[in-house]
């Protein structure tokens, strides 16, 4: 029987649910493909680093209510928590698809600074650069050098770590995308959400439209098809790392 792939979840609020939704319809998921561990909700069913393996990739979801530039002492001790799970997945080079949140902390595990950056923060669609190396990896396979994608985020990575490959940018965020080692991939835009996915996660948190409104981020919304292919793109490098 394959092994399964395991999303783990860095959220305990309504958004937890609609993650789940938008990964497994964006990322053809099936019910026995996907097993979901909320990491904050049920901690005990994290499983331990040396389990890991047992999983065909992971992908590490994001987190709306937490920024980690400030995260509050309880939120940082939730985090410390599965932080283990982030040095094994390092450690080995597990397959592993980190997402806004993650993409952030496994940087700043790395060695990189996380800040909130009013001048790289973004919301809405924006248009992702790869560059050559973006361009020649898999994760990327059947996307045009620039396409649009969905983003929400107030903190970036503002120190890069030495040994890290980074793959894209965008208009605003200079660390869009980055690989380390060979299995390991991370993404600061949402491969995961639509038009609708985008609206839903505004009206969970407004705090995110500093200086605009849900209407005007809308009306200049552009098309994404291409960056959800980044789920269905890692799905085949973790199934060929095996």
């Amino acid at each position: 029987m394959p092994k399964k792939f395991i999303l783990l979840q860095l959220r305990d609020d309504l958004s937890a649910e609609h993650e789940v939704k938008m990964i497994k319809k964006n990322g053809d998921f099936s019910i026995k493909d996907l097993v979901v561990i909320n990491t904050l909700r049920d901690p005990s069913k994290v499983p331990h680093p040396d389990e890991l393996t047992n999983y065909q990739g992971i992908i590490t979801g994001a987190s709306g209510q937490y920024d980690l530039s400030c995260l509050t002492k309880t939120s940082e001790k939730k985090l410390q928590k599965v932080k283990p799970i982030f040095q094994e997945i390092i450690k080995k080079d597990i397959p592993n698809l980190a997402i806004c949140f993650g993409h952030q902390y496994i940087a700043q595990i790395m060695g990189g600074k996380v800040k909130a950056d009013k001048h790289q923060a973004e919301t809405g669609t924006y248009k992702i650069y790869l560059n050559k190396a973006g361009q020649n990896s898999p994760l990327f396979d059947g996307c045009p050098k620039s396409f649009y994608a969905v983003l929400g985020h107030k903190d970036s990575v503002t120190k890069t770590p030495k040994n890290l490959k980074k793959l894209a940018s965008s208009t605003r965020c200079n660390l869009m995308s980055y690989q380390v080692s060979k299995n390991i991939y991370s993404v600061q835009f949402h491969p995961e959400l639509n038009k609708d996915g985008l609206k839903w996660r505004m009206e969970q948190y407004p705090q995110y439209l500093k200086g605009t409104t849900i209407e005007k981020v809308m009306a200049k919304f552009k098309p994404t098809p291409y960056s959800k292919k980044v789920i269905s793109n890692f799905k085949k490098i973790a199934r060929q790392s095996h």
